[in-house]
């Protein structure tokens, strides 16, 4: 059984192969290197892409240990302690004060109930019993007081001077040599004083001002964590270790660098960026053909595909490149949407301004260089879109060249917190110059080996000075008269809807250049000769009416007229019916069939086609009158059109009621402006409509 794949899907897997191969996977270590100091190395060995020097374990350790010498300790003020020492000391004093009114309680036995409820030295209570302990108490409670004011720390760390003092929500820094240890203000209050002095000393007494490691650590990690883990940053195509050169330490530690980057690029690595970026591959591929079908452009089938597939090429080759040489400002997107933009439509540009900025922003995991790429592309898309003389072609070039500078300022300085480096504006404006350069110079090029057309080709092909009309002028006066008041009455139609006024009236000057085989059977031509079809059978005059379209088919082909000019001759005429001649031939025989005088079509596709279809008419129909006036001209428009429309011409071009009424109105403008129709009005004094001279 045979496996059959559509071309659609053969399309998408060439076209993520070839991305595949421009945009290739990280590379696994080709070797390990086992060079060992002061060996002389055997080969040079190359960076084979850019990669950083990590600092060593024993490097950062060191430098944490710089840092957690440079910051200050964090203590923190505990305000509530003197005031817990003081409530302490008066509550003793009570304690005791309760137990003397005691009758009968022995000294011994007042002092077992004072250490049940403080854990004070015997010694020390009988030096209070014995003494008088109110005015022991509070002087020990005022003394501590007075060592308060300077600050108790819990600890004094060696060789430290500097601390950071916490205090509510305030934070100062501190020398900690005007405080006191624990030991030193033990020391300051008990000097020259008895051991029980000593010992109630030290039950009262406790540190306010408190070590906090968790705090003091946290700040030590918070710098550290700023300390750069790289020193060094090695590029791509730069030589590590030089053939017959002696090893260094330095050599031999980016050799390192080396080895561990393949290491932590690992087979996974690759495997995930592999899936990943075909997964985006395949999604841009698939986007472009939903939006090709949905545009009705069709972007993978025939002439199409081939222009896609040029232009994608070449912009990530050129794309490619600018990355290899990192001039990747210099990629001139907006060249190739240029060309898509006269190609296809504005709609399809954004799309593929999108899906190109998509292909080395997202793909390279740069976001600024998707923001330039995206912003020249749209711009380049609106910019583009009323190119119709030659000084217009500056219009484009400037507007990307702003755009460029504008997107390069907000990614330099915005997406990567750099500087405003002016190489890369400069390379803006060099890209804007590039593209419309090259562009003026591909254009006809392109023109040519993809038949579409821009408005200067179809003002070139609309000159009347050119042979064609000349000759038509002379041979076929009433024709040409006849085309150039088409072109006027198919250019304001299109105007009004939004069609190509420009593509209208050059197709309207050429649809019916077939006449010029044989001028004198056409009925404009026919001035002060008698009409040959009057002794002709109606089917012989028939095929030499139908022939003028054959034949302008043929003369524009060998002009090389584009496409679109070959496709509003083939198409002016639809598949509408002779009347005249049909209903000669009823006349002569019932065996007549209305289809063999008809036109061959096809019937018009575009809005263009269709509105010379409907100007030649018009045009035909007025002129044939010889008594013109605005009602009549209003007449002829409407049945025309009607007639055209009841007869299904129109049933193949996109072209709605609304647009009808609106070329309706435009034909009339240019009619009257072309016959000075006469406008009648009624007479005040009979009642009765007379003509008024025009």
């Amino acid at each position: 059984m045979k496996i059959k794949l559509r071309k659609n899907y053969l399309i998408i897997i060439g076209l993520v192969i070839a991305l595949n191969i421009i945009f290739p996977p990280p590379r696994m270590a080709p070797r390990t290197y086992t060079f060992e100091k002061g060996e002389i190395a055997p080969y040079n060995v190359i960076a084979p892409y850019d990669f950083y020097i990590p600092v060593s374990e024993q490097e950062l350790y060191e430098e944490k240990q710089e840092i957690a010498k440079r910051i200050p300790p964090i203590y923190r003020v505990d305000t509530t302690i003197p005031q817990l020492v003081q409530r302490s000391i008066k509550n003793l004093i009570g304690y005791i004060d309760s137990l003397k009114s005691v009758n009968n309680l022995s000294r011994d036995s007042m002092i077992t109930v004072i250490q049940r409820t403080y854990a004070i030295d015997r010694v020390a209570m009988l030096y209070l019993l014995n003494n008088s302990y109110v005015r022991t108490l509070e002087q020990i409670g005022s003394r501590i007081q007075d060592v308060f004011k300077n600050g108790i720390v819990d600890s004094k760390l060696p060789g430290v001077r500097i601390i950071t003092i916490i205090s509510g929500d305030k934070e100062i820094i501190e020398t900690i040599d005007r405080m006191y240890s624990l030991t030193e203000a033990e020391s300051l209050l008990t000097a020259q004083q008895s051991p029980a002095y000593r010992r109630l000393i030290q039950f009262f007494l406790r540190p306010d001002i408190v070590y906090d490691h968790a705090a003091t650590q946290a700040r030590i990690d918070e710098v550290f964590a700023n300390v750069p883990r790289t020193k060094g940053k090695v590029l791509k195509g730069e030589l590590i270790i030089e053939k017959h050169k002696r090893l260094t330490e330095e050599s031999l530690e980016i050799l390192a660098a080396l080895e561990s980057t393949y290491i932590s690029i690992g087979t996974w690595e690759i495997v995930k960026t592999l899936f990943f970026r075909n997964v985006l591959y395949v999604v841009l591929a698939l986007f472009l053909f939903a939006m090709g079908r949905l545009l009705d452009k069709e972007f993978y089938r025939g002439k199409n595909l081939f222009f896609v597939i040029l232009l994608s090429a070449a912009y990530m080759i050129i794309g490619k490149l600018a990355y290899m040489f990192n001039v990747i400002y210099l990629v001139p997107i907006a060249l190739f949407i240029y060309v898509i933009a006269l190609y296809f439509n504005t709609l399809c540009a954004i799309i593929f301004s999108v899906v190109f900025a998509a292909l080395f922003g997202i793909v390279n995991n740069d976001l600024s260089v998707f923001v330039f790429l995206a912003t020249s592309g749209f711009v380049a898309t609106f910019s583009v879109r009323t190119i119709s003389t030659r000084i217009s072609l500056y219009r484009p070039m400037a507007f990307v060249a702003a755009a460029n500078v504008a997107a390069i300022v907000f990614a330099d300085i915005y997406l990567l917190k750099g500087s405003l480096s002016l190489i890369h504006i400069s390379a803006g404006v060099v890209n804007s110059i590039i593209s419309s350069f090259f562009f003026v110079l591909l254009l006809p090029l392109f023109e040519r080996v993809f038949d579409f057309t821009t408005d200067l080709t179809l003002l070139e092909l609309g000159n009347l000075n050119l042979p064609l009309f000349k000759e038509m002028a002379i041979e076929a006066p009433g024709t040409y008269h006849h085309s150039i008041v088409t072109g006027s009455l198919a250019e304001a139609g299109a105007r009004v809807i939004g069609a190509d006024p420009i593509l209208a009236r050059v197709g309207a000057y050429y649809h019916d250049i077939g006449k010029l085989k044989k001028p004198e059977y056409f009925i404009e031509n026919q001035i002060g000769i008698k009409n040959p079809h009057d002794s002709l059978k109606p089917q012989i005059s028939v095929l030499i009416i139908m022939s003028h379209v054959k034949e302008g088919i043929d003369m524009a082909r060998k002009m090389k007229l584009p496409r679109s000019l070959i496709n509003i001759i083939e198409q002016h005429h639809g598949t509408t019916s002779m009347e005249i001649f049909y209903k000669k031939a009823l006349k002569q025989t019932d065996t007549i069939q209305e289809d063999a005088f008809r036109y061959p079509g096809p019937k018009p596709k575009t809005k263009e086609a269709a509105i010379v279809m409907l100007a030649d008419s018009v045009e035909a129909s007025a002129r044939s009158d010889k008594n013109i006036t605005v009602t009549k001209l209003q007449r002829v428009i409407k049945e025309t059109i009607t007639r055209k429309f009841n007869d299904g011409q129109l049933d193949d071009c996109p072209v709605t009621r609304q647009d009808l009424e609106q070329i309706k109105t435009a034909f009339l403008s240019t009619l009257t402006g072309v016959y000075h129709p006469r406008v009648e009005y009624t007479d005040a004094k009979a009642g009765q409509a007379t003509p008024s001279e025009g």
